[in-house]
């Protein structure tokens, strides 16, 4: 199914993949104290990208089903030394997953929602759309810190 969404979804793969053209030293470079660095950013997509995973499934199979909430800096300061081929990867396999199993389902099953942390309702496609804005956002973070 063609949607812009899971387009640019889908374009996030190779997005996220060319930071790795970087050399370890300058992803490793945070920009300051209490920064991240590239790496750390590619550690933290990874950490989003698992959490998509499980969401879109529960949504797709739990009526309402609300949102467990996650640290992102207690995440990342879990071992702030991750591989950035290892958090890559990880986003690569899991947005491979996530496509492979969105194109076996009816297109309306987009529109399941579930309950955000705020306590508002949104669909499956929208928390798509909000998480590619998130990845974005995230790497022009990387850039930044890329950026000496």
């Amino acid at each position: 199914m063609s949607n812009p969404v899971l387009d640019a979804y889908t374009a996030g793969i190779a997005d996220v993949a060319d930071l790795l053209t970087y050399p370890p030293a300058d992803l490793n470079h945070s920009p300051s104290e209490g920064e991240w660095s590239a790496s750390q950013v590619l550690s933290h997509l990874a950490d989003a990208e698992i959490s998509i995973a499980l969401r879109i499934r529960m949504m797709f199979t739990t009526e309402n089903y609300s949102f467990s909430s996650w640290d992102e800096d207690l995440f990342a300061n879990l071992n702030p030394n991750r591989s950035a081929i290892a958090s890559v990867a990880t986003v690569t396999a899991l947005r491979r997953a996530n496509l492979d199993l969105i194109a076996g389902l009816d297109s309306e099953m987009l529109t399941r929602t579930g309950i955000r942390q705020n306590g508002t309702a949104i669909s499956v496609i929208d928390y798509l759309k909000m998480m590619n804005q998130h990845t974005f956002d995230h790497l022009d973070q990387a850039n930044r810190a890329l950026d000496r």
